[in-house]
């Protein structure tokens, strides 16, 4: 979405604050709770519960962005209307919570993912110009159309 809505440039964490800071408070929970979580829980051997602090902060990203809606703020943005101004600030903010919970689950998955976490890390710290690094999948996409069988059965 940074290099959608704003060429790969991250914005301001702290321009659109004013009025929004609430608007990622669940995230930033989940971002700021989850490592004592993690390291509790491995402590314990517990990787369910591990994992599933970890997966907290997936979910609260995607009922961020459901609820923010980034592509409605950019386009009320580009419209130029009295609510332009606003609209270019929650984006922002959102944006920068977004990025800050991709940065943190890198973190997080480490133990888990080492080699997808090092991945999702590179995507989310910006280069000498200030940019973010073209996104690219963490994942490989499955063949479809296997049968759910694994090759040379």
């Amino acid at each position: 979405m940074i290099h959608r809505y704003r060429d790969g440039l991250v914005p301001d964490a702290h321009a659109g604050l004013d009025g929004g800071a609430d608007l990622g408070a669940d995230l930033g929970a989940a971002c700021r709770q989850a490592s004592a979580q993690v390291a509790a829980a491995l402590d314990e051997f517990d990787f369910r519960r591990a994992t599933a602090a970890v997966w907290s902060i997936a979910d609260e990203a995607n009922r961020l962005v459901n609820r923010v809606r980034p592509w409605a703020l950019a386009k009320a943005e580009r419209a130029g209307d009295s609510d332009a101004a606003t609209s270019g600030a929650r984006l922002d903010t959102a944006l920068c919570v977004l990025l800050e919970a991709g940065r943190t689950l890198g973190r997080e998955l480490s133990p888990f993912l080492p080699d997808a976490a090092a991945r999702i890390t590179a995507q989310c710290v910006p280069g000498e110009d200030g940019r973010l690094p073209p996104p690219s999948p963490v994942f490989r996409r499955l063949a479809s159309g296997g049968g759910g069988h694994a090759p040379g059965r």
